[in-house]
């Protein structure tokens, strides 16, 4: 007889794991007594070396998202330090920790890069309380316009707020700093709307396998 567990709400999806023979690993979210959100990874597939894989995952999503295990080093449970949803942010950071191929070494993004679009060095400073603020080098002409997207591109990613007004600077409604996840979004924030239509791709891509299929 199968036993069901109730283990939340399933909030992403990765039906083909290509680092460990396709297998389907989702991303549930519950929230437990205190009030605080956790999320757990999972995987119906029964073959040996699964908990591994998703122990690595695990592991990509504390290290690259800044989040904390729960339940100890075996834990499969995460949530982050502030203990509130960040939903969107942390469907992001599961997708970007299921893109690293199994095994690789784990380091934090710093929060800074070169946008190839228009050859600007990008940095996100911390303003403190969750604040952010997005700058850039290089010439006067178009760099605000730049900034600005980006700055709107962390909005759409991580359900940020502009700060008083601002088109530079945006913060998580928490008002705990996420530096990490931030330095793990940028890459995105650049092109939403490849991110989006990486999105809607997967949720085209029909439910999860029973746990009978995956074998």
């Amino acid at each position: 007889m199968t036993h069901l567990v109730d283990i939340g709400l399933r909030i992403e999806l990765v039906s083909m794991y290509p680092y460990f023979h396709d297998i389907s690993i989702s991303l549930y979210e519950r929230q437990v007594e205190e009030g605080d959100f956790e999320f757990q990874v999972h995987s119906y597939a029964g073959r040996e070396g699964v908990d591994k894989t998703l122990d690595y995952v695990i592991s990509a999503m504390v290290v690259l998202g800044g989040m904390v295990r729960v339940g100890g080093p075996e834990g499969k449970t995460v949530r982050f330090c502030c203990g509130s949803r960040h939903r969107k942010a942390c469907r992001r950071v599961f997708l970007e920790a299921c893109k690293i191929t199994l095994g690789t070494d784990l380091n934090p993004i710093g929060p800074s890069i070169l946008d190839k679009k228009t050859e600007r060095n990008i940095i996100v400073e911390s303003l403190g309380n969750g604040g952010y603020r997005v700058s850039a080098d290089g010439e006067d002409d178009g760099r605000d316009r730049r900034i600005s997207a980006i700055a709107g591109g962390f909005v759409k990613l991580a359900e940020m707020d502009y700060m008083d007004g601002s088109d530079d600077a945006v913060a998580f409604d928490c008002n705990s700093d996420h530096t990490p996840l931030v330095g793990l979004l940028l890459k995105r924030a650049l092109n939403v709307r490849a991110v989006i239509r990486e999105e809607d791709d997967l949720a085209g891509r029909g439910m999860l396998a029973a746990p009978s299929a995956q074998k």
